[in-house]
């Protein structure tokens, strides 16, 4: 099965984060007494991650936190009293997300778990006919995504963004514009960087059937902004790396505490990857840079350069936002919500994602060439 990529430009982000004056609500009320256009949220894991979402949503203008879920109960406390201090009514709490999903008061519901968890939680959200905000990585294998991409569109009438929050990040969606436009020449190299100085973490993340290991856990934000901006499919990947520097601790880790890889795309762009754990104070930095034969772009700073012979001046995008990423994601979500546009980032963008990130963790646990046809997809 062919999937394509739809990548957002700037017209559908400012319709879709509230930004274009007028915009119809084409849908009614949720929830019984629900104030006009007001949406009734529910968090499902709110553990540092999930924590975020309470923040943004109780930020996000028409917007209630009705219902809260998570394993541990001082969680769901400190959930309902930031509700609470926000000047909305404590929340239902519960351990169990079938609970949460089987509130009546709900339209629409966000997922912050554990990896290995997200594919059950988001079918069920689907069967529950909740509109769904599901944090990446969509789903932990490639036949997962394929039940999910499957359920979601024969869900048709509900809204699902995967938490690819730089969707919705002014920086991004301008740079996009300019490369596809022409605007760096034609594609080259791309260089991704996760140089950690904040681990290693524990539990869950350091178990690769748990996480997928940092090249899907982590990486997958800049592989889906490599897959936007290259606009078609990754071709074979290459790479290698350790997985055995902090057992010590922790005899059961098996995720990988230093890699680096060569994917290339269709079309033959090739992209280096350098993600390590080990990286000291002072070396704690990330990066997603794209180069074509004109200029470069530096994505999260959104700064664009170009070769000396253009004559032309290094130039900044995405001057324009008021709010950080993750905030710009919420509205866009509940933008998509109220009104049933499209979402900035569907399953197919989350399938792609996972796609690219299995194929450079198999190529650097076999330490050979791996293609997409490799993996199944």
């Amino acid at each position: 099965m062919k999937h394509t990529f739809h990548p957002t430009n700037r017209r559908q982000f400012l319709a879709t984060s509230g930004l274009i004056a007028g915009a119809a609500v084409s849908r009614p009320l949720y929830g019984a007494g629900a104030a006009s256009n007001e949406i009734h949220v529910g968090c499902i894991g709110v553990g540092n991650r999930g924590a975020v979402h309470v923040r943004a949503l109780l930020a996000t203008p028409g917007v209630r936190v009705v219902a809260i879920c998570d394993l541990k109960p001082e969680r769901v406390t400190a959930a309902q009293e930031a509700v609470v201090e926000a000047g909305q009514p404590r929340p239902f709490g519960t351990a169990d997300w079938k609970e949460l999903l089987a509130q009546p008061d709900l339209q629409a519901v966000t997922s912050a778990l554990p990896v290995d968890l997200h594919a059950d939680c988001y079918q069920d959200a689907l069967k529950a006919g909740k509109d769904l905000y599901a944090e990446k990585p969509m789903c932990i294998t490639l036949a997962e995504c394929d039940a999910f991409v499957k359920a979601a569109e024969a869900a048709k009438n509900q809204i699902v963004q995967i938490g690819f929050q730089r969707r919705a990040d002014p920086k991004f969606i301008e740079s996009m514009e300019l490369i596809h436009s022409g605007g760096i020449g034609k594609l080259i190299e791309g260089r991704i960087l996760w140089s950690n100085a904040w681990g290693p973490l524990y539990d869950w993340f350091g178990k690769k059937e748990r996480s997928g290991d940092w090249m899907l856990e982590q990486a997958v934000h800049n592989w889906d902004v490599m897959n936007w901006a290259n606009q078609c499919q990754p071709k074979r990947a290459m790479g290698m790396g350790i997985d055995t520097l902090f057992r010590e601790n922790q005899p059961d880790r098996n995720v990988h505490d230093y890699y680096s890889g060569v994917l290339e795309y269709e079309n033959g762009v090739i992209v280096n990857i350098l993600h390590s754990w080990i990286a000291p104070g002072g070396l704690d930095r990330e990066y997603t840079q794209l180069v074509g034969t004109q200029g470069g772009i530096d994505f999260n700073p959104g700064m664009v350069t170009f070769r000396s012979d253009s004559n032309k001046k290094p130039q900044k995008v995405g001057v324009r936002a008021t709010a950080d990423n993750t905030a710009l994601a919420f509205a866009a979500f509940a933008k998509s919500v109220r009104d049933r546009s499209p979402s900035i980032a569907p399953p197919s963008m989350g399938r792609a994602a996972v796609v690219t990130c299995l194929m450079m963790r198999e190529a650097v646990a076999k330490g050979t060439v791996v293609t997409r046809e490799d993996i199944g997809a």
